[in-house]
């Protein structure tokens, strides 16, 4: 095992940055967190004056806890005085991750009309039955293993209606050149992540988000609707969604995660004008 430890700083939490809804395979240890990421394994931990990461790979788990984004510059360019200051200073210590885009389409296919606890649960019984074993932990699957289950296995570990959908993707992607994704532009790259059956708007752009770090775009889900109710009333939520991303451009993934993670945790926070 290899470790790295970073400075504290109000600009990275640990738990507000794997709490926040935009990963699932993290557990909760008695000192701090297991990480699990394809094939990796961290363990992070806070000590009196640093976090302390002991994981697999340093390199791999720097990137992915995404640390070389100046979080501070990016918050201090949006301070409004209002809720969405509120929504900062709550949730200031957010990074998002960044992951595999594999991992995300599958897991975010995963995660619509569904709670945090069972979307965990379907993933690790995937990755354990189809991931290679590293050792006391499954990476996750590749794309052959998963398009070669078939939806029945995805209907066994408890995927319900999106097993025919997880089935149907697992295939399309294998005749998909990651690259020629990673090429397109943020447009392009969701009407071709929707052209799969199973994936709409809103998991077009968690996927956008959360796989391919794509900052110009802002799911909108139930919190999201509530935060705008007032100044979007009787918006469609894609319609919404576009606007939003006129009104924050490239820092709208950002301002779309504080906002999100501040109203589903307060609830009764105010709505943004």
């Amino acid at each position: 095992m290899q470790f790295f430890t970073l400075e504290k700083s109000p600009y990275f939490d640990i738990a507000a940055t794997l709490e926040c809804g935009q990963v699932f395979r993290y557990v909760k240890t008695e000192d701090g967190y297991r990480v699990q990421a394809l094939g990796h394994i961290a363990y992070a931990r806070e000590e009196e004056d640093c976090l302390r990461v002991d994981c697999d790979n340093a390199q791999f788990f720097k990137r992915y806890f995404d640390f070389d984004t100046d979080y501070a510059a990016i918050q201090a360019g949006l301070e409004d005085g209002g809720t969405l200051s509120e929504a900062m200073a709550f949730g200031r210590g957010i990074h998002i991750l960044r992951q595999d885009p594999v991992e995300a389409i599958f897991s975010f296919i995963i995660s619509q009309n569904n709670h945090i606890p069972r979307i965990k649960g379907i993933i690790e019984r995937i990755s354990s039955a189809l991931g290679e074993d590293m050792g006391g932990y499954s990476a996750f699957p590749t794309l052959e293993a998963l398009a070669g289950a078939g939806e029945e296995f995805y209907a066994s570990v408890g995927a319900g209606y999106r097993a025919s959908y997880l089935d149907g993707v697992a295939k399309a992607m294998l005749d998909i050149k990651l690259d020629d994704l990673t090429s397109l532009d943020t447009p392009a790259l969701r009407e071709r992540l929707m052209s799969m059956r199973g994936i709409g708007r809103k998991v077009a752009d968690c996927i956008l988000l959360f796989g391919f770090n794509r900052f110009d775009v802002f799911p909108v889900d139930t919190w999201i609707r509530k935060v705008f109710a007032e100044t979007y009333k009787n918006t469609p939520p894609d319609k919404m969604s576009t606007l939003l991303v006129q009104k924050y451009g490239r820092y709208a993934g950002f301002v779309q995660q504080w906002l999100f993670y501040y109203k589903r945790s307060k609830k009764n926070c105010g709505q943004i004008e």
